[in-house]
């Protein structure tokens, strides 16, 4: 069984940092107050959809803060910019089950699967970051002790896990396992290192995930 425990507990890559949490914490459409941890991570995801470089200077001084308050709300900025991406990842993570609710067992999981990596594929940030920050980019979104690959396979098995509990689908092997597999494959098809670029794979990763998922 793949095990992640060992990146659980507080201030780790699977909670992300205190703004991170704390803009979670917000009810939705309510404003963070202008210096707060909050609003230091949803300014930080204005700029990344804006197709900024993110400056931890310049947020610090649009917040009104030294540098060391920012970091100690935010982390690095590569902890920073890894919430940035696992919060967009996650929203489109999010619609993608609701568009497949009519949807059950492996049918549901391979439609997510096209939804939401369709959305990342297209995503002009990231593809903006990637070509401007490549080695960066890549090391955030795929190394396996960062955040945004931790989280995400975390996602992904509690999916897996409800659609199991629910009497829908039938894994193949070990569901964290299964996820692990899933993401890592999804990474190797759609990060291009060599190119700096995002790359438009959907279909070729789908039909392996298929395979792996036991979809029709």
């Amino acid at each position: 069984m793949l095990d992640l425990s060992h990146q659980q507990g507080s201030g780790t890559p699977l909670e992300g940092s205190v703004a991170y949490r704390a803009s979670r914490s917000l009810p939705a459409g309510q404003k963070a107050a202008p210096a707060t941890p909050a609003a230091a991570f949803r300014s930080a995801r204005r700029r990344f959809l804006a197709g900024e470089r993110l400056d931890m200077q310049a947020l610090a001084l649009e917040l009104g803060v030294s540098r060391q308050t920012l970091y100690r709300w935010t982390g690095s900025r590569e902890q920073l910019l890894g919430d940035v991406l696992f919060s967009l990842s996650d929203a489109s993570f999010e619609e993608a089950k609701r568009e497949t609710a009519g949807l059950a067992g492996a049918d549901r999981l391979l439609a997510v699967f096209r939804h939401h990596v369709a959305a990342i594929v297209t995503s002009a940030p990231l593809q903006a970051f990637v070509r401007r920050e490549t080695q960066t980019a890549l090391r955030i979104l795929t190394s396996r002790h960062g955040s945004v690959n931790a989280r995400t396979i975390e996602r992904l098995a509690a999916l897996y896990r409800a659609e199991q509990e629910a009497g829908h689908f039938a894994p193949r092997a070990d569901i964290d396992t299964l996820a692990f597999a899933v993401v890592c494959l999804t990474e190797s098809f759609i990060y291009n290192d060599a190119h700096a670029a995002v790359e438009p794979e959907v279909e070729r990763a789908a039909a392996v995930v298929a395979l792996l998922l036991g979809a029709g």
